[in-house]
C-alpha cells in the first residue's frame, strides 16, 4: 500500500478499534468479533476512499480478518495493524 493509504488506514483503525475493543469488553466473542470486523471494514473503506484508491476485491475482508485474528491472539492494535498491512500488501502484491 502507498504510504498515504497506510497512514489513513492506521489512523482510522487505531481510533475506532481502540474504542470498539474497550467498549465491547463484556460482549460475547462472536458479537465482539462481528463489531470489530464491521468497524475495521468501515475504516479500511474510508482510508481507501480518502486515498482515492480502489482496493482489489477481497482485500478489505482479508485485512480485517487478519486484524481480528491478531487481536484475538493478544496482539496490541498497532502491532496487529502493522502485521496485517504487511500481509495484505504482500498477498495482493501492491
Amino acid at each position: 500500500m502507498a504510504l498515504l493509504q497506510r497512514i489513513c488506514l492506521s489512523i482510522s483503525l487505531s481510533s475506532f478499534l481502540f474504542g470498539m475493543s474497550t467498549a465491547h469488553g463484556l460482549a460475547q466473542s462472536s458479537e465482539h468479533d462481528d463489531a470489530i470486523t464491521t468497524m475495521c471494514l468501515v475504516g479500511f473503506n474510508a482510508a481507501m476512499a480518502n486515498a482515492g484508491k480502489t482496493p482489489p476485491a477481497g482485500m478489505g475482508q482479508f485485512t480485517c480478518q487478519c486484524f481480528l485474528d491478531q487481536l484475538n491472539a493478544g496482539e496490541v492494535i498497532s502491532s496487529a495493524q502493522s502485521k496485517c498491512q504487511a500481509k495484505a500488501s504482500s498477498h495482493y502484491d501492491i
